[in-house]
């Protein structure tokens, strides 16, 4: 199936909670415009009416009566479209499209989510959403009452007379269709390349606010105003000169239809001085070719605004449903029953330097294994490995003696809790923060986690306690209270394998001694490989492998390897 059908199907797909209501809405309106055509006969008999042989007051008032419930049925249509369009169907699109188009990320790799700034995948989807509920105004309002109204304008001309009808026919279908085809290959895909850079322009200004105390500390917020000035001049680059085609051939077309125009007013005037044309006529048929030269160039302006609208759905779904860099979800579950970790002759590089060659490790069920290494040595790979961020470039990673590459990543990710140096919290309550390792779990679970982590002493001095706000990604948190936060995660998750990248760093050295303990009492079943700096960290463990250069230079018990690489400078944390 191409590219192009299956975006055409992704945006059916988001009109399959308002199918009902969709058709509601267009019905509606092309009722509401064929009312209004009814309306312009009425008005052209009231015109005429007083004209004709018996005419009678009490008849102009019947036409009247009539005409006013032509204007409220008229209305009634119009407002039955727009309520159906801007309350029912905003209330059950938008959050249907938001819930389809997040959880369609859970389907992406970790490339992806390495490669796209943030806020450039947050802005597609708010984009989607946005364009959606603008594209059902432009059908509506736009597209399908500019149309139904551009009929009714001929079938006037028409029953005025047939010359004006070919006349007008064929001036405002030729510039619609000569307008439309230029557009199209003119304007439209400059406009996608405004699109594409704007989006640029929102991934940079939202990676910049994100970290904007960082670029002030180092002095580049003036760096990266020029850098968001040159991306927003890249926009309206493309958007001036789609704008400048526009203007062009609008004013071609103008002058055409103003040539046009006047041919036919002095045709229908002439008519009307030799009796061949009434008044009503007249005035109607000056009416409809003004409304149609207004509807022409609005429908125009509807075409092309629904392309727009089409051009950033489609590079927002080509973005977001992009077939690269998908999870493996079609591939097996894998169940961890014992927690061993070996790897297998493995090679693996970024880029051109490889960062193992034929490496070999082996973690045995319910092992406590300490990693020590110097920046750079590749103890953040292995996790990265481990977790199929990545893909080595040889040998196999075995987990139970299972190839994790024939397993889907999901499941590697269900039996695995990791808790990283730096702890990522969600702008929400501590209590939903330590409930995300668990969606299931009870209001005592999240408790009892906490405890555990030596947290809950700390929670029960808040004002709102478990419902304190925490602030973006924790602001209001110290960091080692947001290192306990993710500690308490581990807790309340059930896993085999439990993998610290420095967990505790942040920690007061009572604390760290505490959680430590409560660390080696809670966790022994679990296969768990400890990323530290501080070697007092892996006092505890059953062994320490040190690594080099990709390389294990050194394995042996705490008592043994931690006099021996005390003086080793592991504290940078800039790691591979």
């Amino acid at each position: 199936m191409s590219k192009n059908s299956n975006f055409i199907r992704f945006v059916l797909s988001l009109y399959k909670p308002v199918k009902f209501l969709t058709i509601v809405m267009v019905i509606s309106m092309v009722i509401s415009e064929i009312f209004d055509l009814i309306k312009q006969y009425i008005i052209k008999g009231i015109i005429d009416l007083p004209t004709a042989s018996n005419f009678q007051i009490s008849d102009l008032y019947k036409v009247i009566i009539i005409l006013l419930v032509v204007i409220v049925l008229e209305l009634i249509f119009f407002y039955i479209s727009n309520i159906t369009r801007t309350i029912y169907m905003v209330k059950q699109q938008t959050p249907y499209i938001s819930e389809k188009l997040f959880k369609n990320l859970d389907k992406k790799g970790y490339p992806f989510f390495v490669n796209n700034f943030s806020g450039k995948i947050s802005s597609s989807i708010n984009e989607i959403n946005d364009e959606i509920v603008n594209l059902n105004t432009l059908i509506t309002t736009g597209f399908m009452s500019l149309l139904t109204s551009m009929i009714s304008s001929l079938i006037i001309l028409y029953t005025i007379d047939i010359n004006i009808f070919i006349t007008a026919l064929i001036l405002f279908s030729g510039i619609i269709i000569t307008r439309l085809i230029y557009f199209s290959q003119k304007y439209l895909p400059l406009i996608q390349k405004s699109q594409e850079a704007n989006r640029e322009y929102i991934g940079v200004l939202n990676d910049s606010i994100l970290n904007f105390a960082s670029l002030r500390v180092y002095g580049s917020v003036e760096n990266f105003s020029k850098m968001l000035k040159n991306k927003k001049q890249e926009t309206n680059y493309f958007r001036n000169k789609a704008s400048a085609k526009e203007f062009t051939y609008g004013a071609i077309a103008n002058i055409v239809y103003v040539i046009t125009f006047a041919i036919l007013l002095y045709y229908s005037v002439n008519m009307f001085s030799k009796n061949l044309m009434s008044l009503g006529n007249l005035i109607f048929f000056i009416n409809a070719m003004i409304s149609l030269k207004s509807d022409t160039t609005l429908f125009a302006w509807s075409y092309i605004h629904i392309g727009e609208a089409f051009v950033k759905l489609k590079n927002c779904y080509n973005l977001l449903y992009d077939d690269t860099n998908l999870l493996d979800d079609t591939k097996e579950s894998i169940e961890v029953v014992k927690g061993t970790i070996k790897f297998d002759n493995v090679s693996f590089k970024y880029t051109k330097n490889y960062v193992f060659q034929n490496f070999d490790l082996c973690i045995k069920e319910k092992e406590k294994v300490g990693i020590i290494g110097v920046s750079g040595s590749g103890k953040t790979t292995l996790v990265n490995l481990l977790f199929k961020f990545y893909t080595p470039q040889k040998g196999k990673i075995l987990i139970d003696n299972k190839d994790i590459n024939n397993y889907n990543t999901k499941s590697i990710y269900e039996n695995i809790t990791y808790v990283p140096q730096e702890t990522i919290l969600l702008h929400t309550t501590i209590y939903e923060n330590i409930k995300i390792a668990k969606p299931t779990a009870s209001y005592n679970e999240i408790v009892a986690a906490a405890k555990k982590a030596e947290l809950h002493e700390f929670i029960e001095k808040l004002d709102d306690k478990y419902d304190t706000i925490v602030g973006e990604r924790g602001i209001k948190l110290s960091g080692g209270q947001r290192q306990r936060i993710a500690l308490a995660r581990i807790f309340l998750r059930d896993s085999k394998i439990v993998i610290f990248d420095e967990a505790t760093s942040s920690l007061d050295n009572n604390t760290e001694f505490k959680i430590q303990q409560n660390i080696h009492k809670y966790f022994n079943n679990q296969t768990i490989i400890c990323i530290a700096h501080r070697l007092s960290t892996l006092k505890d463990m059953d062994y320490i492998v040190v690594i080099d250069n990709g390389i294990i230079i050194d394995t042996g018990s705490p008592k043994v390897i931690i006099p021996k690489y005390e003086k080793v400078d592991f504290l940078k944390n800039n790691d591979v």
